[in-house]
């Protein structure tokens, strides 16, 4: 189509354009000269049949040369069909093919960017194929709310609006902040380079966005998640066209799917070029498979070990390779026939090292042995040098593990904590010397019993999934006993039954999001309402603790007066500890201050230091280290600054005086900015 696409994109909203466009491709003898936006009847008609029926009413906006319309009355979708364009000679000659043809099918000539002469709620189904995405080329086009209050108007209270669009980012932030339900249908159009959406629009009660991936089940999604997994396909897809070249720095990730699993992807692949230019030169591409268990070990499964593993390879492109949960595989040669095809697909033109080199860190690609799986979950046992563990994974977050228990004598060893999050959360223990412990989201029970048997502590689990609660009693040995119990129940209506009830020592939040890089604990967990009902279930002494998982770095601060934190260094995850003290307003200099006693804080550091000595002592795995996990644990919030710092966010009071004023707080708060200044310029 050289030559006839426009050369820029508001020569879309002129009329002469189109009229030019139409003749341009006959004169040119096009195979066709009617156009097809996005795609012909055959790349829809499964959704058509969906959404479109015989009897329905349809209003065809800006119908230009398709021959949408009469495929759909001649494959018998409909027939009372309304054509509108507002280029006549095209609209003419398209009448003229139908009318003796499909007697229903009608013709309007008319702007839709204008008011338009028709009643309201006329039409069962509106159809758009690319008319939204040309007369809204850009943020600068006003017409378009006149176009979509115009489509909304005319269309019934039970009808539905079809939009095919491409879905650039102006476009899909308009339709999300309509206040309506919207479907949004990933789609392929074969051997194009587009790849448009199919939308479908309703004005029901319900508002809602469901969001159909390709080869993936349905996902109800907030704006915020809409616009990222779309802008993340999207980016894919713009991958895809340009496949073959190399771009320093660029990385994507794609899915490699098994036609017997419509639940997930067989393999995860992350492409990376190198950032570096000399490297980039040689064009050269290599694959590496992870290991079996080892897909969250640092190398494998953190951004900063990607880099690493990136700089060992030394290729100008490298495909990182995830065989995912609930897939079988038999060995490596099975595995590398499996990617061979994949891997022709990304290498880079020009590439060096023809056949790209499979690369893995040792022979095998670890044993794995699917023990149960259901619609939302999988069991799986690994082999890990010589090492048997069992995994709980959620499918709709497979990058995570949601939880994993070595296995010895076919028994869950619960000396062992496989995740440094809850060798942390543990560690939080010494915060006080609790005797009852509540966790909401008790998965399968590993932490609770860790914590149950190793400290003599009364734990009350609630898991909101009854089929996780049954995974925990048949594959990871839970029983409830007096001093242990789980409980199938929504946290949030445990907390509201609970509240002025019963009192804890220490409450852990440990839940997770529904699916992947989203925030867990979701915000509602986080809020400053819920963290008072929780406030209200703790004992004079006691603490909140909180797993957060935040890989967009949605959470800024958290609606507690003070607390602290310990980030893991091999995940991603960093615990809070909420402490149950409130600081006090003081008025300085006529401004309101928050105030910290200063004693608070020495009680805290002194507890911590004799709980050290006796998390040293306990019959846990040797390769927990709790006693260390104390000593990583820093005051998170407030942040005490003196004039050094020229700011303060709140003050220390020792014996009813302001001890952060004073001078030789500042003096010797100034001596270690000066001493981090001069570690820098060491470094540099």
């Amino acid at each position: 189509m050289q030559g006839v696409l426009p050369t820029q994109c508001r020569d879309f909203m002129n009329k002469q354009y189109w009229q030019r466009f139409f003749k341009k491709i006959k004169k040119e003898g096009q195979q066709n000269e009617f156009f097809e936006w996005y795609g012909n009847y055959d790349s829809y008609n499964h959704l058509f049949k969906k959404y479109i029926k015989m009897e329905d009413s349809v209003f065809h906006a800006g119908c230009g040369k398709s021959l949408l319309s009469e495929q759909l009355y001649d494959n018998g979708i409909c027939k009372n069909i309304t054509n509108v364009d507002y280029e006549k000679i095209s609209l003419d000659q398209m009448r003229k093919r139908s009318e003796n043809k499909r007697p229903e099918m009608t013709f309007q000539c008319m702007s839709l960017t204008e008011e338009i002469n028709i009643q309201s709620e006329q039409f069962d189904v509106i159809l758009d194929k690319g008319t939204l995405d040309a007369i809204f080329p850009d943020e600068e086009t006003p017409q378009v709310n006149t176009y979509l209050a115009n489509m909304l108007r005319i269309l019934k209270k039970n009808g539905k609006f079809i939009i095919i669009s491409l879905l650039q980012d102006h476009i899909l932030k308009t339709l999300l902040q309509l206040q309506v339900n919207i479907q949004i249908y990933e789609c392929v159009i074969e051997k194009s380079k587009l790849y448009p959406f199919f939308i479908v629009i309703d004005k029901s009660e319900q508002k809602s966005i469901q969001f159909f991936q390709l080869q993936k089940e349905v996902q109800t999604l907030t704006i915020k998640q809409a616009e990222e997994i779309i802008k993340k396909i999207q980016l894919q897809n713009h991958f895809v066209t340009s496949i073959h070249k190399l771009r320093q720095s660029q990385s994507f990730t794609l899915d490699i799917w098994d036609n017997n699993n419509k639940q997930t992807p067989r393999y995860k692949l992350d492409i990376y070029d190198n950032d570096d230019s000399k490297i980039l030169l040689q064009k050269t591409c290599g694959c590496f498979i992870v290991p079996q268990g080892r897909e969250q070990s640092f190398l494998f499964g953190t951004e900063q070990g990607h880099k690493e593993l990136i700089k060992q390879m030394k290729m100008s492109r490298c495909v990182i390779a995830r065989m995912n949960p609930g897939h079988k595989f038999n060995n490596m040669k099975q595995v590398q026939q499996e990617l061979s095809e994949p891997m022709k697909q990304l290498i880079p033109k020009g590439c060096t090292n023809i056949p790209c080199p499979f690369l893995t860190d040792g022979d095998e690609i670890g044993e794995k042995n699917i023990i149960f799986e259901a619609d939302d979950c999988i069991v799986e046992d690994l082999i890990i040098d010589d090492i048997k563990y069992r995994r709980l994974i959620i499918k709709s977050a497979l990058d995570l593990i949601q939880s994993e228990a070595k296995i010895i004598n076919n028994k869950v060893d619960n000396s062992y904590l496989d995740f440094e999050a809850y060798v942390a959360i543990v560690a939080g223990l010494a915060f006080n010397k609790a005797k009852e412990v509540l966790i909401l989201g008790g998965g399968v029970g590993l932490l609770s019993r860790f914590i149950n048997q190793h400290f003599g502590v009364k734990v009350t689990n609630i898991e909101l999934s009854d089929d996780i609660v049954n995974i925990a009693k048949t594959f990871f040995d839970f029983k409830n006993t007096e001093s242990e119990t789980l409980v199938c129940c929504d946290a949030l209506d445990y907390v509201d039954q609970t509240l002025e009830c019963h009192q804890y020592d220490t409450i852990i939040v440990d839940i997770n999001a529904s699916q992947a890089n989203q925030l867990s604990p979701p915000k509602q967990f986080l809020s400053a309402e819920f963290l008072s009902k929780l406030r209200t279930l703790l004992t004079p002494q006691g603490i909140i603790i909180i797993n957060v998982l935040d890989s967009q770095k949605e959470l800024t601060q958290l609606p507690w007066d003070l607390y602290y934190s310990r980030k893991c260094e091999n995940e991603i995850n960093e615990i809070f500890y909420l402490i149950n003290a409130q600081k006090e307003k003081k008025e300085v200099d006529g401004k309101e201050i928050d105030v910290i006693d200063k004693g608070i804080l020495d009680a805290i550091a002194q507890q911590l230091k004799e709980a050290r000595v006796n998390f040293s002592k306990g019959n846990w795995d040797n390769s927990m280290n709790l006693a260390t996990e104390i000593d990583n644990i820093r005051l998170k919030h407030p942040v005490f600054k003196t004039q050094a710092f020229q700011t303060q966010d709140a003050l220390l009071v020792q014996d009813g005086e302001i001890i952060n004023n004073r001078k030789d707080f500042y003096q010797e708060d100034l001596k270690k900015v000066q001493k981090k200044k001069h570690n820098r310029r060491r470094k540099n």
